[in-house]
């Protein structure tokens, strides 16, 4: 009998309310225990369902069958956590899509105090390893292509049983030296999910970028940036990942483009660029500042007016303040700023007048102490507007510190590669790759506003700024 990979294995499958570790619960834990000893093999299974605390939805019930009344007397993880850590302790964690099955483990033991790590191996990537030629890698394909038992398909012991079943009919047909080899390999790496090539991790440079990962069709479904693309995209997939993107990113990406950059800085903006123009369905936070605001204050008067900060020109910008993320952020700082200077929210027109107030109808604020009275006739509407400007002073943008265009010049570590950020009162114009390109840019591009961009070039001019970038100066035009 041919000694296996390893003295202690532990085929493990999990069933699950859903797909997100973070947020969904464990239901059914399989374990089939394969331990050394000597000549022998010791074979134990333990299983046991679970009760997540949550409801199981109707979908994953018809999957697994699995049902609500089923777990409903069945232990919480955390009744179970001590028992399953010790059976899978120093044991090569073997599951099929494994970053699946241990990220959920991982955060159900991370939630009841434990720190549980092992070794894992994905059987897809060892079937890919073994049989680069004949995919797909399914499980269900691998049990049809080997003519495995697939009696208790879908829950969780029926699983593990089929992993283990799957390593006996390798070692049925193949070296142990071959499958050592496909082994050794398969542990050396990231993962990579299952509908993407496993070569895509070595086709990513090591520097920095952008990049994208598709679905099945023609939108990104992410956008990402990176100091070091392979080094990035591979920790969305290492077995450590457990966060609800990289659980949704690992059962969807079916393809991958990058862009490489010269520096973090084009990384940003590029990035900021894609996402607004792509509309990724999982980077939510920048897709939502597409809706990006500034507002003015007209001399002598309290009342912000309110504009799209997107696509505003720079004449359009003199004098304004923000951005800000939304309306709703920009009225919200507004409101904080009153309540803690006694600024008048009526005389601001963010508290609507009641239609048969008088004009001299206090507002909310002032009935709790936080208004100095500009709504009652006790400040007057100049000395209003006048401390209101001040106070919101540290919101105005600043004026555009050169009198033409400027290029910020990133080179990479071993300056083979440099980009040309050309920016002109706080509009990026676009990224080129040499000077001429860059004087052509300052002379014919568009003038128009977006917030992140700005705010990065901010960044990037301020004292202390964190990349290394050569400034400069662009003719007037």
């Amino acid at each position: 009998m041919a000694s296996l990979f390893a003295p202690r294995l532990a085929f493990v499958d999990v069933e699950t309310t859903g797909t997100s570790p973070s947020r969904e619960r464990v239901t059914e834990v399989g374990v089939v225990l394969v331990e050394a000893d000597g000549a022998e093999r010791r074979v134990a299974e333990w299983s046991s369902l679970v009760n997540p605390g949550v409801p199981i939805p109707p979908e994953i019930q018809w999957l697994t069958g699995i049902t609500n009344e089923m777990v409903r007397a069945a232990p919480r993880f955390a009744d179970i956590a001590a028992d399953l850590a010790a059976r899978l302790h120093e044991a090569v964690f073997v599951a099929h899509n494994a970053r699946f099955d241990y990220g959920f483990l991982r955060a159900e033991f991370a939630r009841v105090g434990i720190d549980f790590r092992a070794r894992t191996l994905c059987t897809v990537r060892l079937s890919r390893a073994l049989y680069p030629e004949r995919g797909p890698h399914s499980l269900d394909a691998i049990v049809a292509r080997l003519g495995l038992d697939a009696a208790g398909r879908h829950r969780a012991l029926g699983d593990a049983r089929m992993l283990w079943q799957f390593v006996q009919t390798l070692y049925a047909r193949r070296t142990p030296a071959e499958i050592e080899r496909a082994v050794d390999a398969v542990l050396a790496r990231p993962a990579t999910p299952v509908h993407l090539p496993p070569q895509v991790l070595d086709e990513l440079p090591r520097a920095p970028g952008v990049y994208l990962f598709y679905g099945l069709n023609a939108h990104p479904i992410y956008i990402g940036k990176a100091l070091d693309l392979r080094a990035r995209v591979a920790d969305h997939f290492g077995a450590e990942a457990v966060n609800a993107t990289d659980a949704k990113l690992a059962a969807e990406a079916h393809r991958l483009e990058w862009e490489e950059t010269a520096g973090e800085f084009g990384a940003l903006l590029r990035e900021a660029e894609l996402i607004k123009t792509r509309l990724p369905a999982h980077n939510i936070a920048l897709r939502r500042r597409r809706g990006a605001v500034v507002f003015a204050l007209d001399d002598g008067a309290s009342r912000p007016r309110f504009a799209t900060a997107t696509g505003m020109s720079p004449e359009a910008l003199e004098g304004a303040f923000g951005p800000f993320a939304s309306r709703a952020s920009a009225r919200a700082a507004l409101i904080a700023l009153a309540n803690e200077h006694g600024l008048c929210l009526k005389t601001m027109g963010l508290e609507r007048r009641r239609r048969d107030s008088p004009a001299a109808d206090p507002c909310f604020g002032r009935q709790l102490h936080r208004c100095a009275g500009a709504c009652v006739g006790e400040e007057s509407p100049a000395a209003h507007a006048t401390r209101l400007r001040e106070l919101a002073a540290h919101w105005q943008l600043p004026p555009w510190p050169h009198a033409g265009a400027l290029a910020l010049v990133e080179r990479n570590a071993g300056r083979v590669r440099e980009d040309w950020h050309v920016f002109d009162r706080w509009c990026w114009l676009g990224t080129v790759r040499n000077a001429d390109a860059a004087a052509q840019l300052a002379r014919a591009a568009q003038r128009l506003f977006e917030a992140d961009s700005a705010k990065l070039v901010m960044k990037a001019l301020a004292a202390k700024a964190p990349w290394a970038l050569e400034r400069v100066a662009l003719p007037v035009a």
